[in-house]
């Protein structure tokens, strides 16, 4: 047994094929469960003694799509090399041919519950959500879109004190044209729904053939720094999964967000009072600070027109560090001709009506007119 991966996995085939999961619980501590893995808290012991994490593929998920999956995802996580970004430190099989990959064990908490237990001021959260634009860019550039990034996919740990965000999960991860993740057949098909509905591009919530792109992970980027500025994000969880598929799906691709500053002038005041003070501030202050350059940035990035987006999670990043400098920043407030197009978007049955009405009494008053006129034939 020569190669550090056989070792890894004799280490952990042992458990894993324990027969029931109270045998299992004697070696390993689980922490998470998704769609087609379970991630143990696992003692190394070779070639290094340390605490990691073992994600491995569930009993039963054996189905060729379940499969490729998780290989792409350990694949994904392998390609990147980022201090922001989870590790995986080996993977392999067991002897009855369950796929796992060992990863960085990352002991923190999501980013939200981080900065509200520690009441972190709006520039220090900015600073936090600098360093994940930062990881998102890593993985675009290594041909990886994450299509998941929500604050329970990112962890803050504690690295000498310093707070410091990890990007976990790629488990709906999609490759660009230019990379490829697994030998295996991997592909979303048109009727799947994948992501959280809270934090979904317009894109991915059209069901259409449009491409998805990094873009997309954009558009997550820019709920992740609304709810960071605001403790809410644009459109409310609970009640996008109550309005049901069909409407959720309109909600998103057609319904514009308020602006964060917005979204904090209409809460009550007693809400309004935790949210500052979450964020070190007062109510008042907190709603200015937003006002103005956040408000831009964050509707850049949360445009439906993924066009009109930042090009680059850095673009969005920068643009940030623009704001936190007194810079000016590239995001602008719409222009009226844009606000204009958006309205007839929005409103088609009305604007159509409106335009017919009109175009009666323009028609009315020409008829009228022309009757009267002397000398008419």
């Amino acid at each position: 047994m020569n190669s550090r991966k056989e070792r890894i996995e004799v280490i952990f085939s042992a458990a894993l094929e324990l027969d029931t999961p109270e045998q299992r619980e004697v070696y390993l501590a689980k922490i998470g469960e998704g769609g087609c893995g379970v991630v143990y808290v696992a003692e190394q012991e070779e070639p290094v003694r340390r605490r990691v994490a073992l994600k491995v593929i569930k009993l039963g998920m054996d189905t060729n799509s379940a499969i490729a999956r998780f290989e792409a995802e350990r694949q994904a996580l392998a390609l990147m090399e980022h201090p922001n970004i989870a590790q995986v430190l080996d993977a392999g099989a067991t002897e009855t041919g369950r796929l796992f990959f060992v990863m960085e064990l990352v002991r923190g908490i999501k980013i939200t519950d981080y900065c509200d237990q520690n009441n972190l001021s709006t520039p220090q959260r900015s600073d936090l959500f600098i360093q994940v634009c930062h990881a998102i860019q890593h993985a675009h550039q290594k041909g990886i879109i994450h299509r998941d990034i929500k604050p329970s996919n990112i962890l803050v740990t504690l690295h000498d004190g310093v707070p410091v965000p990890k990007v976990i999960d790629f488990g709906i991860a999609k490759a660009t044209t230019q990379q490829r993740l697994t030998d295996k057949t991997l592909y979303t098909a048109f009727e799947q729904f994948l992501g959280t509905p809270a934090y979904m591009s317009p894109e991915q919530a059209e069901l259409s053939g449009l491409d998805i792109d990094t873009r997309s992970d954009i558009y997550a980027l820019g709920v992740l720094l609304y709810e960071l500025l605001t403790g809410r994000t644009p459109f409310d969880a609970k009640e996008l999964l109550a309005a049901g598929l069909d409407q959720m799906r309109r909600i998103i691709r057609e319904q514009e967000p308020v602006r964060p500053s917005t979204r904090l002038s209409t809460m009550i005041q007693g809400e309004l009072t935790a949210t500052a003070k979450h964020r070190h501030a007062e109510g008042p202050k907190l709603i200015h600070l937003l006002r103005g350059d956040l408000d831009w940035i964050v509707m850049k990035a949360l445009e439906k027109d993924r066009t009109r987006r930042y090009e680059t999670a850095n673009g969005l990043a920068l643009d940030i560090e623009r704001h936190l400098k007194q810079e000016p920043v590239d995001a602008r407030p719409p222009s009226s001709a844009y606000r204009l197009q958006k309205f007839v978007r929005r409103n088609k049955l009305m604007v159509t009506a409106a335009a017919a009405v009109a175009a009666t009494l323009v028609l009315g008053v020409v008829v009228s007119t022309w009757a009267v006129v002397p000398g008419r034939p």
